[in-house]
């Protein structure tokens, strides 16, 4: 397997990871809510629920630092960039790079959100404090992971690969109905 193919690979499945557990968080903070709070705070199963909603946010978090993170030893977008150049592909590598151009505040935002928050505990800022610096609301996460999703999937594309991050809310489709189902009480 090409470079270009095992980079690819490793930010595709961050990509997916990225979305799935933003979609999921979403679903149960915010359209599982007020409706389904009864059920979500069932004793028998509450603290599922408190353990998901922090686990998917700080996933999210995470996946997409894991995509745009610098270092050579890792496979990120710079690497993949190099590698498409090195490979023969410079075009992909340069419409990559344009569109990544619009995200760079969103990108920068959540990077420091992660360092400071989500893999640090950084002493001299309250947890409040960083949000607020860095002010990035859900629907601009949302938007990041959807273009690199659609960024990543146009290189599969031009290189001829049929694998693709998959599109939607399904996941935020599928808690919602995980919810209903609970709350009717059926298994």
């Amino acid at each position: 397997m090409s470079e270009v193919h095992k980079v690819l690979d490793a930010l595709m499945e961050e990509g997916g990871a990225a979305r799935v557990h933003f979609y999921t968080w979403w679903a149960l903070r915010n359209v599982a809510l007020p409706e389904f709070y009864d059920a979500m705070n069932n004793l028998a199963h509450v603290d599922f629920f408190h353990a998901s909603n922090s686990g998917h946010y700080k996933l999210f978090f995470l996946s997409l630092s894991k995509i745009f993170d610098r270092d050579s030893r890792v496979s990120g977008i710079s690497r993949l960039k190099d590698a498409l150049r090195d490979e023969g592909h410079p075009q992909l590598a340069d419409e990559l790079q344009a569109k990544l151009i619009p995200m760079e505040s969103a990108v920068t935002r959540v990077m420091s959100i992660r360092n400071k928050t989500i893999v640090h505990n950084e002493r001299a800022l309250p947890r409040e404090k960083v949000y607020e610096i860095n002010g990035i609301t859900p629907d601009e996460v949302r938007e990041l992971i959807d273009s690199i999703c659609e960024a990543l999937n146009s290189v599969a594309d031009g290189l001829g690969l049929s694998n693709r991050i998959s599109k939607g809310d399904r996941h935020e489709r599928a808690t919602i109905a995980m919810l209903t189902t609970l709350r009717k009480g059926e298994t």
